[in-house]
């Protein structure tokens, strides 16, 4: 039974009064001695007390999108095998196999495709989720390639979170019904890459390369298995929360692969403390300090988002446009209501997905 489906949901809320009721009708039939009696009265009301529990975190984990399924919930979510070769010394991929960059999907939730791929530099093997548009298989587009825009969850997440909580296939099928974005094709891969312990979106000796997984590995296997547009000018990243950090630092370590990033409820500071402690590396993975000190920015352009009830991502936001010195069309939005969740992330959604539209147009 899916951890995020109905049916598991609508067992967990109708176990609730199924064990109140138990415990009314066994209340006052317990049988034995004094002690006995209070010990199976306290254990049936611990018992009410977990099946309402399970019930509410059964609930936050489907409209958060925390956990996808059974195997991200008990940690294991992500698979490294840290390759023995690695880049070679100028930084060029390992040489893959056809087969191994050929990739099988199958279908997901919200009209998703679903593979599991190792990407040959980062050596990471890990899920992704591709939505294609309703165009890429109709004939009048069969010679046409398509914009991409890569997905990331926050922390702890996965990538169905997208297109199940976000309901990004869905949203993105509105907005091309309604002319306001053209077809474009969206791409949610492993962030989380290790389980419980956040990789921090960064390339970690020892631990995962989780920027080369995402910013090389990931759009070198969709660009070999779908028809996309190559060159940064066609690319985009996105996320929110933990994920919103890594769209906007991923974009500021790879601005040959993307040209845009939006940051929904982001921060600017890597949290994770495989990064923190390791100065050397935490500076290098701190967007605000990557721009504040760069001799040349790279061609970027942010979307910045966040929430005044959320108010430390609209500080979050202004901090990183302020040291912008071409922001172009970078742009700042935000919204009066809201905390941080994914009732906040989905009311940007259609908004940001047009500004990138805007960005990756042909």
């Amino acid at each position: 039974m899916s951890l995020t489906g109905t049916a598991f949901f609508v067992l967990c809320v109708a176990l609730v009064p199924v064990v109140v009721a138990g415990m009314l009708l066994a209340w006052n039939r317990v049988p034995g001695p004094p002690a006995a009696r209070v010990s199976a009265r306290v254990a049936m009301v611990v018992l009410g007390q977990a099946a309402a529990v399970l019930a509410v975190l059964v609930w936050v984990n489907n409209t958060y999108g925390l956990y996808e399924s059974w195997s991200d919930l008990m940690g294991d979510n992500g698979q490294v095998r840290m390759n023995a070769a690695g880049p070679d010394a100028a930084g060029a991929p390992l040489a893959a196999s056809s087969a191994a960059r050929h990739l099988r999907f199958s279908p997901a939730k919200g009209g998703a495709l679903k593979t599991d791929a190792t990407g040959p530099r980062s050596g990471i093997t890990g899920t992704i989720e591709v939505w294609l548009p309703p165009q890429y298989d109709q004939p009048a587009y069969r010679n046409r390639r398509f914009p991409v825009v890569e997905l990331l969850p926050g922390f702890p997440g996965s990538p169905g979170a997208w297109f199940g909580a976000m309901g990004a296939g869905h949203e993105m099928t509105a907005l091309i019904r309604s002319h306001q974005v053209p077809p474009m094709i969206l791409v949610a891969p492993k962030m989380n890459v290790l389980g419980r312990v956040d990789p921090g979106c960064a390339d970690v000796p020892g631990h995962s390369l989780t920027s080369t997984w995402l910013g090389a590995d990931v759009p070198a296997l969709i660009g070999y298995n779908f028809r996309v547009l190559p060159g940064p000018r066609h690319w985009a990243t996105m996320g929110y929360s933990a994920g919103a950090y890594c769209a906007v630092n991923l974009a500021l370590h790879h601005p040959r692969q993307f040209r845009a990033a939006v940051s929904l409820s982001g921060y600017n500071a890597p949290e994770s403390p495989l990064v923190t402690r390791d100065p050397a590396l935490n500076r290098a993975n701190n967007p605000y300090l990557e721009l504040r000190d760069a001799k040349r920015q790279p061609g970027v352009v942010l979307l910045m988002a966040g929430s005044y009830q959320d108010s430390d991502t609209v500080f979050a936001a202004k901090s990183l446009l302020g040291v912008l010195r071409h922001p172009g069309t970078s742009r700042l939005m935000t919204i009066a209501k809201g905390g941080h969740n994914t009732a906040v992330w989905k009311a940007m959604e259609p908004a940001a997905l047009i500004w990138i539209s805007q960005q990756t147009a042909r």
